[in-house]
């Protein structure tokens, strides 16, 4: 009899059309509960016969619970688990505080870059099709808190979604899954997940709302947070597609070899212009990152109430302009 997570994610994967025939998916695994469930699933799966794919395994040590021995027992405990069961798998070390110091940027931040640049160098070199993360239902109600603190759009409140939109082809089959059920499944399992001490540290925004806040609004005001914080995503995420069509069809109206038309972009509800020009700073820079909130809205009231020669300074020395070419205002970036 198959469990019911193993079911679930199955299920999932197919509403959701995240593994095609004959894909070859290579699986995040730290060592963690997520992560072992999400491997051991996905080699299930593999192996039943209404199921053509396959799956390889990746862990990336980051170096940074090096006194302990930690680190280095995560990378022996997954290549343990993989050789008992068969499991293609690869192992890289980092050394992610040294190049967090070197790029200033937050031990959290420098691990994610790492990570996701050895899993993307990894399906290339060994001939797969996606990388299967083990993102799930309280990760994602986390991350749409963390969004609503920061004053977030329905975009970012779409969080997450079963397959990533960005640059890399990235599938979250447990999106769905609380914790409790994806612990539940180790120990039904007989999984032995390694922890991390770092997870229990409040010394990031995630650990805290993990750690301290979620719980408490829970308990104080709603015991159906998650779900609540995932329904949440799930229509941001519909009505946020919806706009972008709409917006895509305007951007397409607008935007020419000439600029962004401005006459025709202030016609547009405010909803879409937003969207308009995230489309075009996209179009024009080849950058995927969003615009601050704060510069969409100057250079909104740069094209609703300005004229030609006025502008606007942009993040990365990038500049808003307008001027007129046969009787009409353009924008423009430099």
């Amino acid at each position: 009899m198959l469990e019911a997570l193993l079911k679930d994610t199955a299920k999932f994967c197919e509403r959701e059309g995240l593994i095609p025939s004959g894909a070859g998916v290579l699986a995040a695994c730290s060592g963690g509960p997520d992560s072992l469930a999400l491997l051991d699933i996905l080699w299930r799966l593999s192996r039943l016969s209404k199921y053509n794919f396959t799956v390889e395994a990746a862990h990336f040590e980051h170096g940074i619970r090096v006194e302990d021995g930690a680190s280095r027992e995560d990378a022996a405990f997954v290549a343990r688990f993989c050789q008992e069961r068969e499991i293609p798998c690869t192992i890289a070390h980092g050394d992610v505080p040294a190049f967090a110091e070197a790029g200033k940027l937050s031990l959290e931040t420098a691990a994610r870059q790492c990570r996701y640049e050895f899993l993307e160098k990894t399906r290339k070199a060994r001939g797969l099709d996606l990388i299967a993360t083990a993102h799930q239902a309280d990760d994602q109600a986390e991350t749409v808190l963390m969004r609503l603190l920061r004053g977030t759009g329905i975009t970012g409140l779409a969080a997450m979604r079963p397959r990533a939109e960005g640059e890399l082809p990235l599938i979250r089959p447990l999106l769905f899954a609380p914790r409790t059920a994806i612990e539940g499944y180790c120990k039904m399992r007989g999984l032995t997940p390694r922890q991390d001490a770092t997870n229990e540290l409040l010394d990031c925004t995630r650990n805290r709302l993990r750690l301290e806040t979620m719980p408490r609004l829970k308990e104080e005001y709603n015991p159906r947070l998650v779900q609540a914080l995932c329904q949440l995503a799930s229509i941001s995420a519909a009505e946020s597609d919806f706009i972008g069509a709409e917006a895509q069809k305007s951007f397409e109206r607008l935007a020419g070899k000439e600029g962004l038309e401005a006459e025709g972009f202030r016609k547009l509800p405010q909803a879409l212009k937003w969207h308009v020009l995230r489309l075009f700073w996209q179009q024009e820079t080849g950058s995927h990152k969003d615009l601050p909130y704060a510069h969409v809205q100057r250079l909104c009231h740069v094209l609703e109430t300005g004229h030609a020669g006025s502008q606007q300074q942009l993040p990365h020395g990038r500049c808003l302009r307008l001027y007129r070419e046969k009787k009409k205002l353009y924008a423009r970036l430099m």
